[in-house]
């Protein structure tokens, strides 16, 4: 009996209600994001790159045949009895093994690996400056569903109002104190405020709909969604941004690849050998099949290109020049941005400190006309002209203090702080 009452006990308590904050959803978008198994494949990409220049340093093998005729052949000019050399045959057959190995490039490769170790870091840069900009759409799809919800709330206390005037309304129509007109007009404003219940409902719906697709969770409209609260944020900012990575990585880049251009006016060093089996071998003497071999090194140095890299390492600085010039933009962007939102900021605040002086005295107006609506001294359609302006205040206040925390929430991201 214990356990049954307690398994009863339990079913009877009310279900817990799931609560979402916005560092949450943030946190899932960064971890859904779909460019995120972009990083995996970048890293798995350079690392392959990596060891394909690593390669470099390995011996290269190939096997290469000929077989061809020739009109003539080399023949000895000169008769000595003792000795009788054959004539050459002018068809000839060579097969053989080259090896080859690289002792010093002038440094490519080690350049090109530092070239190719930065285009990923570029690449992974650029990833995370997709996700982070994630965080601004997920911001405006929270607070839109908060100020939905903040504007349902007051339109259902509104309709409850219009509810409980209505019922006072009728009681003095049976009395013969209130004209049966009023009823009808209270009527009328609440199927009105049904509309708009219907259609915030359904904009509540979309708002959650989109705020899943975002997060890439399944987020439904029973899910509380938490008022956050930021009551301070930076004054200065933007050097935090991940752009200005990116520019870096972009102008280190560019003095690599310089540093590859001089590379190729390096002189290079290579092993090399052969071995390999036809007619004639090495002794061109011999007019018959035999084999052959041979190792050697050989030095080549392109000490002249015409100018070529001076020209390449001109473009590169250009480009550097272009990266400096994007910096130096975006810079002004983002001081803009960052005056435009606290600017927001400022104008929140203010807009709040008079919504709450207007509300106050919205109230107080509406509570007037509402006794003297009992009594029959005004028409319903006045009062509901108050009562709509008192609502109107309240929603303008619930919305701004939604709208300032959106705004803070909205520089530290501009800012790079969040």
């Amino acid at each position: 009996m214990p356990l049954l009452v307690s398994i009863l006990f339990i079913h009877s308590l009310p279900a817990q209600e799931k609560i979402l904050t916005l560092e949450e959803c943030l946190e899932k978008s960064a971890l859904n994001h779909p460019v995120r198994d972009q990083a995996d494949y970048l890293a798995a990409s350079g690392a392959m790159k990596i060891r394909n220049l690593n390669r470099h340093y390995l011996p290269e093998f190939t096997i290469n045949g000929n077989i061809h005729y020739q009109s003539d052949v080399t023949e000895v000019p000169i008769r000595i009895p003792q000795f009788e050399f054959e004539a050459l045959s002018k068809d000839w057959y060579k097969i053989s093994l080259d090896a080859s190995q690289v002792i010093w490039d002038g440094g490519i490769t080690r350049r090109s690996k530092e070239v190719e170790e930065l285009e990923n870091m570029i690449g992974l840069q650029n990833v995370g400056i997709e996700i982070y900009r994630m965080r601004e759409r997920v911001i405006t799809a929270y607070f839109n569903i908060l100020a939905l919800q903040e504007q349902k709330a007051l339109l259902e206390l509104h309709l409850e109002t219009l509810q409980s005037k209505l019922n006072e309304v009728e009681s003095g129509i049976r009395h013969g104190a209130v004209l049966a007109s009023n009823a009808d007009i209270l009527k009328a404003e609440m199927l009105k405020m049904d509309q708009k219940l219907a259609e915030n409902e359904l904009n509540i719906v979309l708002a959650y709909k989109i705020l899943s697709i975002l997060t890439n969770e399944e987020i439904t409209v029973d899910t509380d969604l938490e008022m956050p609260v930021q009551d301070t944020y930076m004054t200065a900012g933007g050097q935090d941004r991940l752009e200005y990575g990116l520019f870096s990585l972009q102008e280190q880049k560019a003095e690599s690849m310089k540093k590859v251009v001089s590379s190729r006016l390096m002189p290079r060093f290579m092993a090399y050998g052969q071995a390999g089996y036809g007619r004639p071998g090495f002794d061109m003497l011999k007019n018959e099949f035999d084999d052959f071999y041979m190792i050697g090194a050989r030095m080549s140095w392109n000490f002249w290109d015409w100018n070529k890299g001076r020209n390449e390492k001109s473009i590169l600085d250009l480009n550097r020049n272009i990266i400096q010039s994007n910096r130096d933009l975006f810079s002004q962007n983002i001081s803009i941005e960052l005056e435009r939102k606290q600017a927001e900021v400022l104008r929140y605040r203010k807009l709040i400190e008079k919504d709450e002086e207007i509300a106050a005295l919205r109230a107080g107006i509406a509570k007037t006309y509402a006794s003297r609506l009992a009594n029959g001294v005004i028409t319903a359609t006045e009062y509901i002209t108050e009562l709509n302006a008192e609502t109107e205040a309240l929603l303008n206040l619930k919305i701004h203090q939604v709208q300032l925390v959106k705004a803070q929430y909205d520089y530290l991201v501009t800012a790079g702080k969040l």
